[in-house]
């Protein structure tokens, strides 16, 4: 309120001016009907070019966002690209030796909740099936768990029955990736062997060993491990490479190897 007051001393002469100048205006607009019609069309053109440049700028900034996003995507997509690539309207797939990928696009997703799921805008005619593995350049996102003609339906790594098979980046130690909390950026490792060289920052990775997911995936970096008193594995905490409440677009991986893997290994079991 002082500040106020003080303006108005500081400005009151200017203030008054205005102030007679727009009544005045007023009494002109109301008793001249030419005149008010003079000063209605001058005010809206010049309001109509305020409101019209304002809107310009909001989509050349909506325009600056949606470029940027291409490019993410573009980056990632080539990062993955290996040896054979083909485009059917607005999906790619590509493929090397042991996968095949396919891109598919999320159009609902859940983080905060005890089991999260993502819903995804392909299905059984695309190709898409139960078991296959989610991923994006990274970082693991999770397993198709049921699909319908159009869609199929995600378990997310952020779920109680998660369980991915990890290892350090610069070591082969293997580790499960399990969650059990509502931390969306971060998760848990356990399983790894106390004796391993492990420092904060280390890169965790994907294995390979399920065939569900490409090895050497980048999934996070560590942020704090401990050793158990009584048990001979770190307990280790990461945070994810990828934001996963931001998810737009992810890519399907289809083994090819993961039917003949398993029936050896099946076979095996039964000697």
């Amino acid at each position: 309120m002082y500040n106020l007051i003080q303006f108005i001393k500081k400005y009151h002469f200017i203030l008054l001016f205005l102030l007679i100048e727009g009544f005045s205006v007023f009494l002109l607009a109301s008793n001249n009907h030419y005149q008010g019609n003079k000063i209605n069309a001058f005010s809206q053109k010049y309001i109509g070019t305020f409101h019209a440049g304002l809107s310009n700028i909001s989509e050349f900034f909506k325009l600056k966002q949606t470029n940027k996003f291409l490019a993410d995507e573009n980056a990632k997509l080539h990062s993955l690209l290996k040896t054979q690539n083909s485009f059917k309207g607005d999906s790619v797939s590509f493929d090397n030796s042991l996968f095949k990928y396919q891109s598919a696009k999320v159009i609902n997703n859940s983080v905060h909740k005890s089991n999260n799921y993502l819903t995804l805008n392909k299905g059984s005619r695309h190709g898409i099936k139960e078991k296959m593995g989610v991923i994006t350049n990274n970082g693991v996102v999770g397993i198709i768990h049921s699909v319908s003609e159009k869609f199929s339906l995600v378990i997310s790594v952020l779920h109680q029955k998660s369980s991915i098979s990890v290892r350090l980046k610069d070591e082969m130690f293997l580790g499960r990736m399990i969650w059990s909390d509502f931390n969306y950026r971060e998760t848990t490792i356990e399983d790894i062997p106390n004796h391993a060289n492990l420092n904060v920052g280390d890169t965790i990775i994907s294995s390979g060993n399920s065939a569900i997911f490409p090895d050497g995936v980048i999934i996070g970096e560590v942020i704090s491990f401990q050793k158990i008193p009584g048990d001979n594995f770190y307990k280790i905490r990461i945070q994810f490479f990828e934001d996963l409440n931001r998810l737009h677009y992810v890519y399907v991986a289809e083994s090819l190897i993961k039917q003949e893997k398993e029936l050896l290994e099946l076979n095996a079991k039964d000697d």
